[in-house]
């Protein structure tokens, strides 16, 4: 399958993950509309963040799958980085369940399904970013991310996780850290990649990126902050719409 036609599909995929999760929100909203307008709007407010999510990876998504640019070099790696922000979205759905009386989801399994989604989105990120790099061989590229990714797994399950979601875990703080320091070797890498040729394009990424990054750590790692998630969120959204205007050449 050629770079285009894996964009397309990873395209699809994200519109339907999208699609589904979109559904779970609208569910609980008319669920917590029947117990009163306080219900709904709390029903928001715990939801917003997830809500920018799903909208600024769907967008793209939709143009990606209408009006992709194989020529790009990351250009197939970008479907599968938004579809992997949409999925981290499916936290929602132990709240969502809490809302409508429904206890059938395990917060351990989701923590840690969590904790993965979390961290592959920036190793795809990273891998992403290094085929911008003069010279970068790409023939090892997506069993590189494949291998990648069975590591973040098997990082995220061996982090010990609390069974009760409101009491504190000194070990997230080490998993944010080294997820940051990710996120941080992606974003360098497109700034190296403009020093290096002095391509605007590069520029445009890495300022894409830092919004979306930034707004995307914000939401998932201090969700209890309503001012930091709202930050969070206008600033994905701001990155996910430079996304789709970034470049002439498209993605």
């Amino acid at each position: 399958m050629n770079a285009n036609k894996a964009s397309k599909l990873l395209s699809t995929i994200q519109v339907l993950v999208s699609s589904i999760l979109a559904a779970f929100i609208i569910t609980g909203l008319v669920y917590t509309g029947r117990q009163g307008s306080q219900a709904m709007l709390r029903f928001i407010m715990d939801l917003f963040p997830e809500i920018a999510i799903i909208l600024g990876t769907l967008v793209p998504a939709l143009v990606l799958r209408i009006k992709h640019r194989s020529q790009v070099a990351e250009g197939y790696l970008l479907p599968l980085f938004l579809l992997f922000l949409s999925l981290q979205t499916s936290r929602i759905l132990p709240t969502v369940a809490s809302f409508m009386d429904v206890d059938y989801l395990s917060y351990t399994h989701m923590r840690i399904l969590s904790r993965f989604l979390f961290m592959s989105s920036f190793t795809i990120l990273l891998y992403a970013s290094m085929l911008n790099m003069k010279g970068a061989n790409t023939s090892r590229t997506g069993i590189n991310v494949t291998f990648s990714l069975i590591t973040v797994f098997i990082i995220s399950y061996i982090i010990p996780t609390n069974s009760v979601p409101d009491l504190p875990n000194r070990h997230d703080f080490i998993f944010y850290f080294l997820t940051s320091l990710i996120a941080i070797a992606a974003l360098a890498t497109y700034f190296v990649s403009f020093i290096n040729d002095k391509e605007p394009y590069h520029l445009k990424r890495f300022f894409t990126f830092l919004f979306m990054s930034v707004g995307d750590f914000l939401i998932i790692t201090v969700d209890a902050n309503i001012v930091a998630t709202t930050i969070g969120a206008v600033f994905f959204i701001i990155g996910a719409i430079m996304l789709c205007m970034v470049s002439p050449k498209g993605y």
